[in-house]
């Protein structure tokens, strides 16, 4: 029972509660939806351990699975964030055909018996680009933010910082995967990892409370 309650799984389940109690009613179903996908991160993290522990078996079809989820809402929520400033709606279609491309064919030449890399790899670039795009739109807009209480910025910061950091332990994955037990009996990559996912997870709790006080205070928040 143990090996369920790990530094990433109750990070999720904290960002899970964090999600329920400030977003549950919301008026705005884009931000109502980042509860659904807690949920379902916290399942997959679960079902991944099971597999792994109690099954003894390779847990990659979940993550791959997860995969789907994962580009979907993060690249539906950003789209939600482009769309103050402009119509992105072209660039959306086309990630999202390049995507399903690059998971079909990665689960094709894979014949389904390994993760995902390249094609998460990818989707992690592409999702670090849009948070410095959001930054960018964010600078050109002459609306003044108070941006420690800005829940999309935060949002944006807490992805930032999961992907870059996920990019750059994609770039160095076979040294990472090397030694299995350098630090405290994890691997560099599982330290790295939780390291990441911790950031995540407060700086996305923090998004969801400063957009909680935001509809407090303001009501009619879109």
């Amino acid at each position: 029972m143990a090996s369920y309650f790990t530094i990433n799984t109750i990070a999720e389940f904290v960002c899970l509660i964090a999600s329920l109690f400030f977003l549950a009613k919301d008026k705005n179903p884009v931000w109502r939806l980042l509860i659904f996908y807690m949920l379902l991160n916290c399942g997959t993290e679960v079902a991944g351990i099971y597999m792994r522990v109690g099954l003894h078996l390779h847990n990659y079809p979940v993550y791959n699975l997860s995969l789907l989820a994962e580009c979907g809402t993060v690249t539906f929520f950003f789209y939600y964030l482009f769309k103050a400033y402009k119509n992105v709606f072209p660039y959306l279609i086309t990630w999202l055909v390049i995507f399903m491309a690059m998971y079909i064919t990665e689960l094709i030449i894979n014949h389904m018996g390994q993760f995902l890399f390249y094609t998460a790899s990818v989707m992690s670039i592409v999702f670090v680009l849009a948070a410095l795009y959001f930054y960018y739109l964010m600078l050109m807009d002459e609306k003044y933010m108070r941006l420690s209480t800005y829940a999309p910025f935060w949002w944006v910061n807490g992805t930032l910082f999961f992907y870059f950091g996920s990019t750059a332990c994609n770039i160095f994955f076979n040294y990472l995967i090397k030694d299995t037990h350098i630090l405290f009996g994890n691997s560099i990559r599982y330290v790295v990892y939780s390291i990441l996912n911790i950031i995540l997870y407060s700086f996305w709790s923090y998004a969801f409370i400063c957009r909680y006080l935001q509809r407090t205070y303001t009501p009619s928040s879109d």
